[in-house]
């Protein structure tokens, strides 16, 4: 007679499924954030507690990661955590498929925690449940699992499941006691690390975990929004700071594409792309010529074995509705002005792909830079590399969601979607087909470069010609020496081409190691601040408030405060490609330059006026703004006190706007010759003889092509005008007209 048995799983199964669904530590500590988004959780802490400074475990290392969801009940704990593969969050999305803060449940095959395990042999999670009144303390040590130094695991063979200690206590709360921390949430203590950290593992989780959500991708306006789900590293408690550099330098980066693709969507039940590019909005039909004619959709849905031919109506795409943004950049080193990225930023787009989000989170591995699941650089390699953007000069994202888009699936193993079905390959064809459009639009930009490169090459020909000419037969004598003379004239503008090049490269060299030395006296001064401010703490406890000692230690501190500020405004005029252009107070920053040269004006007898009334707000970066203003007010401040100004006057340097995109500053100095005027702006050009680099001008304004802002020598006919030298600032001008002015 047959026996009914029952499986009986071995303690093993713990350890096995982390090491085979789940990659890496990465991806263990992906996951084990994923379930903190789940509840709901607004912040979540990730502390190396114990670890070295290049984050090598010391006896005792652990990680915690403490979060400030709903928490579970004890209830919770016993039923759905202790059980593992539980369908809870599965069941729940039936009935409940969002979260009370809106958010799509991520897990549902209640795998997630062997991401523990994965990590350390030793889990401690303490928890509380909103409104609850006690805490639910859970340990559970699989370190039995472990093979010892001689590699025995015998232990581990006859350990099973149900043997494997877990201690439960419900108590008063401890760690979400309400008063100093949140009073409710989940910590997750995982110590006896299995894994080897190191400082560019842990920098490379956080970057994981920075890409779980597409707000990394905004740019203007939409930068300020606060994440409305926050990850944190820590070391022994001590905030890492690695968010703000990170999202800073990609946004930056952004500003700086050939193509801007926004607001991009496809909808299935119109089938149509509607995108944004570069401000310009765009609709394309799947059932459209200019469509059908690309090759990823032509291969996909025409020419696969389907029968169908380029006018036929095509079958509805399996995949369903999607959004994308996307950025096109030009990297290669003679990239205009605008577009130009420097080698951080080309850094920054190489470590970026495009990625894909579900329901706002993330879908690994899709962004990394070693992952082409689009497969864009396979096309390159068997058509014209020249038809296909590049995955080095191409990022964004894309977003689905388990709504609209449910059959595409995640792996088990949480490496990307399962690569099966109509669905998946619809998809990638249609995103492939956005991309080839959007490389015809970058063709445009190319055409432009080559137009430029061409004319370049003009002046390289001249030798070449002259040179033809020199071995032509029987040349006259007269043609002879003409050819001599100008030889020497190209010589001569190539030596002082030469000068220049030198000169530039000196004052770059100075501006490189002031920038530097600012920045180290600006910690130093910042934290011997902090020092006079406690040492005037102290002398107020210690009621030492009307002694020397203590009207010396507020003189210092004031004085250093006086020091920290002037060497921020130093540090604000190094325009940097890596500033994000944002609205600036532009009067205001004619204050604060007016209060850098209050002392020497003072000294000077000149009076700087800016009128009261003056509102003026411009999108630019404030190292631009500040440079070009030190630079006119300098050049004003010079020439007041230049022994062309007849004695007795008094010195008047004005600043004033005349609509909302005009700044006027001028002066009633000795003003700018005529024959000078047309050669100001010109590189190396000084009226100030050996006093002068002839820079300040032409940087001014070279400045203003790349930072939205047009800088003029001209008269306003404004009865505020002085009679020395007027310029004048329009911001929000358009490139061409930068270039042209």
């Amino acid at each position: 007679m047959a026996e009914e048995i029952g499986f009986r799983a071995h303690a093993r199964l713990l350890t096995m499924l982390g090491e085979q669904l789940i990659k890496n530590d990465r991806v263990a500590l992906v996951e084990l954030v994923k379930n903190s988004f789940d509840a709901d959780a607004t912040r979540v802490s990730v502390d190396f507690r114990g670890f070295a400074e290049d984050f090598v475990p010391q006896p005792g290392a652990r990680i915690v990661l403490t979060d400030n969801g709903v928490g579970m009940t004890e209830h919770l704990v016993r039923t759905a955590w202790m059980n593992p593969a539980t369908p809870s969050k599965k069941l729940l999305k039936i009935h409940e498929p969002k979260t009370t803060l809106g958010r799509v449940l991520q897990g549902e095959k209640g795998i997630g925690r062997f991401a523990t395990f994965k990590l350390g042999s030793e889990v401690t999670l303490i928890t509380r449940a909103r409104g609850a009144a006690n805490e639910t303390t859970l340990v559970v040590d699989i370190s039995a699992l472990d093979e010892d130094a001689s590699g025995d695991n015998s232990v581990a063979i006859d350990l099973f499941l149900e043997d494997v200690p877990a201690l439960l206590d419900v108590g008063t709360p401890m760690v979400f006691e309400g008063s100093r921390t949140s009073a409710h949430g989940t910590q997750l203590t995982i110590s006896r690390p299995r894994s080897k950290w190191s400082k560019r593992l842990v920098e490379g989780a956080y970057d994981d975990l920075a890409r779980l959500q597409p707000l990394m991708w905004s740019t203007g306006e939409e930068a300020a929004l606060k994440p409305d789900f926050e990850v944190v590293f820590l070391r022994d408690g001590v905030d890492l700071q690695y968010g703000k550099q990170r999202n800073e330098d990609l946004r930056t980066a952004l500003e700086r594409a050939v193509l801007k693709v926004r607001h991009g969507r496809f909808d299935a039940a119109s089938r149509e792309f509607a995108l944004e590019v570069n401000g310009r909005n765009i609709s394309l039909s799947i059932d459209d010529a200019e469509v059908r004619a690309l090759k990823p959709f032509k291969d996909r849905f025409l020419n696969s074995g389907t029968g169908l031919s380029s006018v036929d109506q095509i079958p509805q795409p399996q995949c369903g509705s999607f959004k994308f943004e996307f950025y096109v950049f030009d990297r290669a080193p003679d990239a205009p002005a605008q577009y130009f990225l420097d080698a951080d930023q080309r850094k920054v787009i190489t470590d970026h792909r495009i990625y894909l989000y579900r329901d706002g989170i993330r879908v690994y591995p899709y962004g990394d830079a070693d992952d082409d699941w689009l497969e864009i650089d396979v096309d390159r390699g068997v058509e014209s590399a020249g038809r296909t953007l590049s995955n080095d000069q191409t990022v964004g994202f894309i977003e689905i969601t388990q709504q609209f888009n449910p059959q595409l699936r995640d792996k088990t193993s949480r490496e990307g979607l399962i690569d099966a079905g109509d669905a998946i390959e619809d998809f990638k064809a249609l995103v492939k087909t956005v991309l080839r459009y959007l490389r015809k639009q970058y063709q445009p930009h190319l055409d432009a470069k080559g137009r430029a490169k061409r004319r370049d090459l003009q002046d390289h020909r001249i030798d070449v010609h002259v040179q033809a000419l020199r071995n032509e037969t029987n040349l006259p004598k007269a043609a002879t020496r003409h050819l001599g003379e100008l030889e020497k004239s190209l010589a001569a503008e190539r030596e002082l081409f030469a000068t220049r090049l030198s000169r530039t490269e000196q004052l770059a060299g100075v501006g490189l190691s002031v920038e530097t030395a600012s920045h180290d006296l600006i910690l130093a001064g910042t934290e011997a601040l902090r020092s006079g401010r406690q040492i005037v703490s102290e002398l107020q406890l210690m009621d030492l408030v009307n002694s020397t000692v203590f009207a010396m230690a507020k003189q210092l501190v004031g004085r250093l405060e006086f020091i920290s500020a002037r060497f921020r405004d130093v540090q604000g005029l190094f325009v940097s490609t890596r500033q994000r252009p944002k609205t600036i107070d532009v009067v205001q920053a004619v204050r604060r330059v007016r209060s850098i040269y209050a002392r020497l004006h003072l000294e000077k007898g000149i009076q700087f006026e800016i009128d009261e009334d003056a509102k003026l707000s411009a999108k630019s970066t404030e190292a631009a703004i500040l440079q070009l203003l030190i630079n006119l007010v300098d050049n004003a401040t010079y020439w007041s006190t230049s022994k062309l100004m007849p004695p007795g006057v008094q010195r008047v340097i004005r600043a004033f706007t005349i609509d909302d995109t005009r700044l006027v500053l001028t002066d009633n100095g000795p003003g700018i010759k005529e024959d000078d005027q047309p050669y100001i702006f010109e590189p190396f050009y000084s009226g100030k003889g050996e006093e002068g680099k002839g820079l300040g001008l032409y940087i001014a304004r070279e400045n203003g092509l790349r930072s939205g802002f047009a800088l003029n020598l001209e008269h306003t006919g404004d009865a505020r005008e002085l009679p020395g030298a007027t310029f004048v600032v329009r911001f929000g001008v358009a490139e061409d007209d930068i270039v042209h002015s």
